[in-house]
C-alpha cells in the first residue's frame, strides 16, 4: 500500500520533524510505503496528468482547499477536507455541534467584517456584555497550541484585543471556572478511544496546554467524558482527532474544542504507547 503524508510548508518545528519520523517509522510496521510531499510540491506533482495516485493521503495540515482537490481526484484523504474545516474554525465546530446534546461553555462569536474598527460599534460592544461576564475567554478562530487564546477581564481588555485581531475572526466563551488550568486530552482513531491525558497549568494560566507550560499525566476517563469523545468525533466525521474537555462542575463534561491533527508526542511519553500505529490500522482497516 503506497501513502502521502502531507504537511504545510511553511510551518516547520522541532515537534513537527518528530512527527513524522513517529510517523514513517510506524508507516513501515503495516507495510505502508509512506512519501512525505509538503502542499506545495503536491500541487505541482497533481499538475502532471501522468502522476501515479496513491492508495491514500494522511493529510497532517490545515489546507482544506487542497484537502478538497484531493478528494476531487477520488483519493481517499484522512482526514476529510470537511472534517478539517470543522475543526479548524472553531465557531463551525461549536455551529456544528450545539444542537447534539454535547455540553459546551456558552459561545458568542464575530460577525463579518469589512473593516477593522468593528470595536468601535457600541451596540456589538453592548451585545457581548449583555451575553457574557468577566472574566470570560477569547478564541481567534483558527489556531493552535493554545497561544491564540485569551482571558478576558474588563472592557477595556475586550476592546484592545477585537483592535489585535484587526478582521480575523473570533468567538468568545464563558470561563468554566472549575477547570481552570486543568483539562483532558483525549485521542480517539475510528471509533476507538486510544486513551486519556490530563494536563495541568501549575503557573497560573487558565490554558492547560503542553507547548504553553502544562504538565500531563495518565488519565483514566468516566462514562460521559468517553461518550462525548466518540459522539464528537462521529458528528464530525472524523477519522482520528485530539478532543479536549473541560471539568465542569460536579465532574461534568464540557466540550472545549476538537484538533483534526493533533500532535500527539506527548500523549505518547505520557501513555507509553504510539497513536501513529491506531492510525495506521484504522486506514488499513478502512481500505480494506
Amino acid at each position: 500500500m503506497k501513502g502521502w503524508l502531507i504537511t504545510n510548508k511553511y510551518y516547520v518545528s522541532s515537534n513537527l520533524l518528530v512527527l513524522k519520523d513517529i510517523l514513517i517509522e510506524s508507516s513501515k510496521r503495516f507495510d505502508i510505503d509512506l512519501t512525505c510531499y509538503n502542499n506545495i510540491e503536491i500541487l505541482n506533482i497533481l499538475s502532471d496528468s501522468n502522476y501515479k495516485k496513491p492508495d491514500f493521503v494522511l493529510f497532517w495540515d490545515k489546507d482544506v482547499k487542497l484537502a478538497s482537490y484531493l478528494e476531487s481526484e477520488n483519493i481517499r484523504v484522512f482526514n476529510r477536507s470537511d472534517s478539517i474545516k470543522n475543526c479548524d474554525d472553531k465557531s463551525l465546530t461549536y455551529l456544528k455541534l450545539r444542537n447534539k446534546n454535547i455540553k459546551m461553555p456558552k459561545t458568542i462569536f464575530s460577525p463579518l467584517m469589512y473593516y477593522h474598527d468593528i470595536y468601535k460599534d457600541k451596540e456589538y460592544i453592548d451585545y457581548i456584555l449583555n451575553n457574557l461576564s468577566f472574566p470570560f475567554v477569547y478564541k481567534e478562530c483558527y489556531g493552535s497550541f493554545g497561544k491564540q487564546v485569551y482571558l478576558i477581564n474588563d472592557k477595556n481588555e475586550l476592546i484592545d484585543r477585537i483592535k489585535k485581531s484587526d478582521t480575523w475572526p473570533f468567538e468568545m466563551q464563558e470561563l468554566v471556572k472549575s477547570s481552570f488550568g486543568k483539562d483532558i486530552r483525549v485521542y480517539v482513531v475510528g471509533n476507538e478511544i486510544v486513551g486519556g491525558m490530563k494536563r495541568i497549568n501549575k503557573n497560573g494560566d487558565f490554558r492547560a496546554n503542553l507547548e504553553i507550560g502544562g504538565v500531563s499525566e495518565k488519565y483514566n476517563l468516566n462514562d460521559k467524558q468517553a461518550e462525548m469523545a466518540l459522539t464528537v468525533v462521529s458528528e464530525l466525521k472524523l477519522d482520528f482527532a485530539g478532543v479536549d474537555i473541560l471539568f465542569g462542575e460536579n465532574e461534568e463534561p464540557v466540550l472545549c474544542e476538537v484538533n483534526s491533527n493533533a500532535f500527539f508526542i506527548g500523549f505518547n511519553k505520557t501513555l507509553n504507547l504510539n497513536v501513529a500505529d491506531y492510525i495506521f490500522k484504522h486506514i488499513v482497516k478502512t481500505l480494506s
